[in-house]
């Protein structure tokens, strides 16, 4: 099977920027079997963030993922020959293989022995991602469905340092420029007390757990409702922050400003002050992208 799909692959290399002309800006996909005669179905997204829903999955599907043109998150001149991060959420009977040159690797195996709560990230070289789904022989389950989520970042939150892995970049303190760029720009912030810090070695990561003592900042949730934000965070009072592991996030005293950007459904830490450093920040900042808060 991997030898037809490595064949199939080749044969499509010479149409991989074909779907400019015809794709059209898109977030999402859902259908069902594969491509026409036992080949591979295209699927064109151009969303910084979406979901296919494969049912019943048969033969192959090559998904083809980029930003949309209009995008504000769109990658700027000055970062498109770097490419962009790509993080996934895969489930279902399927392997997927993401296409690096003349090669595939895999990045997905219902029997690879990772959580299907992980986040499987890379990073694009060029200005597309594509990746390739094979259905499993086995797919005669009534209620057969491959799920994968995909989130595309242009560019870090605190400000996308060269010639450092994307870990390091996770890892490493937010200098005080970064602070206010990643208040203006993180998608919660908020005053809380750290209660304890649970390992999660399953997702590579471990989790925060924060008793939340002020709402600075919500957005996106509060763009989706018509509620506001005082009645959408009302039962939020504990709130999970996902953190790298090789971060060692230890429990510390005292009360912090954690913020944090939505990734794949779950909230990922960008920056995390404490609450007497962030206040010194706003007070001494000159200028920044948006009002500050403590």
């Amino acid at each position: 099977m991997i030898r037809v799909a490595i064949e199939i692959f080749i044969l499509l290399l010479v149409n991989v920027f074909a779907y400019q002309h015809t794709t059209v800006d898109q977030c999402d996909w859902s259908g069902s079997g594969g491509g026409e005669g036992g080949g591979v179905r295209p699927v064109y997204l151009r969303c910084a963030r979406g979901t296919v829903l494969w049912h019943y999955p048969h033969d192959a599907l090559r998904v083809v993922l980029s930003f949309p043109a209009s995008s504000t998150a769109n990658p700027s001149p000055d970062y498109s020959s770097l490419g962009f991060r790509v993080c996934v959420k895969i489930s279902g009977l399927a392997r997927v293989f993401l296409e690096t040159g003349s090669k595939l690797r895999q990045l997905y195996s219902p029997s690879d022995g990772k959580h299907e709560s992980s986040h499987r990230c890379f990073r694009s070289r060029k200005h597309i991602v594509a990746l390739y789904m094979e259905a499993e022989d086995d797919y005669s389950f009534k209620n057969a469905k491959v799920k994968l989520q995909y989130d595309l970042e242009s560019n870090s939150l605190k400000g996308n340092m060269l010639h450092i892995t994307d870990e390091e970049e996770d890892c490493r303190p937010c200098s005080m420029e970064e602070l206010a760029k990643a208040y203006c720009q993180s998608d919660f912030v908020a005053r809380g007390t750290v209660t304890a810090v649970q390992q999660q070695p399953e997702l590579n990561a471990a989790e925060l757990l924060l008793r939340v003592t002020k709402i600075l900042r919500v957005i996106q949730e509060a763009e989706q409702s018509n509620e506001s934000v005082d009645t959408i965070m009302s039962f939020k009072k504990n709130v999970r922050v996902r953190v790298a592991l090789a971060c060692d996030a230890r429990h510390g005293l005292g009360e912090f400003v954690i913020m944090a950007k939505r990734r794949l459904g779950d909230l990922i830490l960008v920056c995390a002050p404490r609450l007497e450093v962030w206040a010194q920040a706003v007070q001494e900042m000159d200028a920044a992208p948006c009002v500050l808060n403590s």
